[in-house]
């Protein structure tokens, strides 16, 4: 793509600065240009591959190049690139974390930080030095900047100190690099923060997600009857967990499953899902849906004219909790969220304050809402060298007659002491009556599954309350 002259090919053995070279490099083509807007129009075209803005960067190198030469070495992040090449990533492009995004030796580093000029990227699941530092802070202010050209609806300043936004990823057509940036006043002078994640979520069955250690082989069948009887579930987990990638491996073995056409929409603010891209999607109603969270009730309100049978949300924020809410309330079932929190008890009470807290109202009434229509709680946490592994597959139960009201009863959990899964048999009432109203021969199935895990490797404890649940339920309305 960057192809250069034998005649500019040229290198030197000076101790010739190649960031300062650069940095000079950029100044004179700046003057040459009509106006700044003109570069930054130029620089953002380049970045989203426009061909003759790259074309206009390479001429503008090569003139460059030909009245001031360069006769020093190029730096060791940016080895094997021609020297065009390097020179252009590092004036328009990613500096020192190009290899990790064009590489294909980085192709399975699924995250790279920076934080001021130190760079660590996930080898294996897990932060290690980066090969590569930045010069200066300066660089790294000019990548952030270069980032938020990626999309001309971002803003990053003193101002709007955080943003987040995605482009597309080089190493993995089809998929994209997620971007969160932090800058002063979020932090603190010299400590810009910028971290990148590849989207990973893959569509794994549940024999591969067992053959990755997330659940037990054991589990396979039992899971997949449950998910056949349309519970709503919130998968939830810290970051990395594999809480994404596990609920489209439960929403795929829906859409597997089903004798009929599918209606799913899909919201994401931050689109992660490759089902509206698979076999899946010929044989079923995906939709994927675009809002701005201002906007997601009305949408809501929209989508029960389009004949949806389920719903797939992921990270649940206060606007997605009051459609989970709203369709749950309705006696919607498999609704299908993902959430970051690793305490299944507490779940409730966190979506009735997330949106208590933007919308408010009653908090009482909110969780009121949210115990009707959060069914099952799978919890994932992430594990050491970038394994997963499920914790806890939770039933949430809510019982005004009891002394403690709210409880998550553990179908499954994880001992680390024991170095397998526990499981229970106890299913409620209400949620067993809903599971044979839906599919009755996957319902019985996954009772009597269950029975014979829980007779083969008993849960002692399997009820966990909820103290957040109860103080809200006993305080004043």
């Amino acid at each position: 793509m960057f192809s250069l002259k034998d005649k500019v090919l040229l290198r030197g053995s000076s101790s010739q600065d190649f960031f300062a070279y650069v940095d000079d490099l950029s100044k004179r083509i700046l003057k040459l240009m009509e106006s700044d807007e003109a570069f930054l129009s130029l620089a953002q075209r380049a970045l989203i591959g426009d061909r003759d803005a790259i074309d206009t960067c390479m001429k503008h190198i090569e003139r460059q190049m030909r009245d001031f030469p360069f006769s020093g070495q190029l730096p060791p992040a940016f080895m094997g690139f021609s020297l065009t090449s390097a020179i252009y990533h590092e004036w328009i492009g990613f500096s020192i974390i190009t290899p990790w995004i064009m590489n294909k030796d980085y192709a399975r580093s699924s995250k790279l930080q920076v934080i001021g000029c130190n760079v660590s990227y996930a080898k294996k699941g897990e932060y290690h030095p980066y090969p590569y530092q930045f010069v200066n802070l300066e660089r790294v202010q000019q990548l952030q900047r270069t980032l938020v050209r990626q999309d001309s609806r971002v803003r990053l300043d003193a101002a709007h100190p955080g943003a987040e936004l995605k482009f597309d990823d080089p190493l993995w057509p089809g998929r994209f690099i997620r971007v969160a940036m932090f800058v002063p006043k979020r932090v603190w002078d010299g400590f810009n923060v910028i971290t990148l994640r590849r989207q990973i979520v893959e569509n794994l069955s549940l024999e591969e997600q067992a053959g990755s250690g997330l659940i037990g082989e054991e589990a396979v069948q039992l899971l997949r009857d449950l998910q056949m009887t349309g519970p709503n579930i919130i998968v939830s987990g810290p970051v990395e967990s594999g809480k994404s990638t596990f609920a489209n491996t439960l929403v795929s073995e829906q859409l597997k499953q089903a004798d009929f056409s599918i209606g799913l929409p899909i919201i994401e603010q931050h689109p992660e899902s490759t089902l509206p891209y698979t076999e899946l999607a010929k044989r079923h109603r995906i939709i994927p849906i675009q809002a701005k969270p201002e906007e997601l009730m009305e949408v809501a309100v929209q989508l029960l004219r389009h004949d949806p049978d389920s719903l797939f949300m992921s990270e649940m924020r206060w606007a997605e909790w009051m459609v989970y809410n709203f369709l749950g309330e309705k006696g919607y079932r498999s609704l299908i969220g993902t959430y970051h929190t690793k305490d299944a008890e507490d779940i409730p009470y966190q979506g009735a304050f997330a949106v208590f807290a933007q919308a408010g109202g009653n908090l009482k009434g909110h969780l009121m809402s949210t115990l009707k229509s959060c069914e099952i709680v799978a919890i994932l946490e992430p594990q050491r060298f970038g394994k997963k592994k499920l914790i806890r597959l939770s039933e949430i139960r809510y019982e005004p007659q009891s002394e403690i009201k709210v409880k998550a009863h553990d179908f499954i959990r994880w001992d680390p002491n024991k170095g397998r899964w526990l499981y229970s048999s106890e299913i409620s009432d209400s949620l067993w009556q809903r599971m044979i109203r839906a599919n009755k021969p996957a319902a019985e199935r996954f009772r009597s599954r269950l029975l014979k895990l829980a007779q083969q490797y008993p849960l002692p404890d399997p009820f966990v309350p909820s103290q957040k649940c109860q103080v809200v339920l006993e305080g004043a309305d």
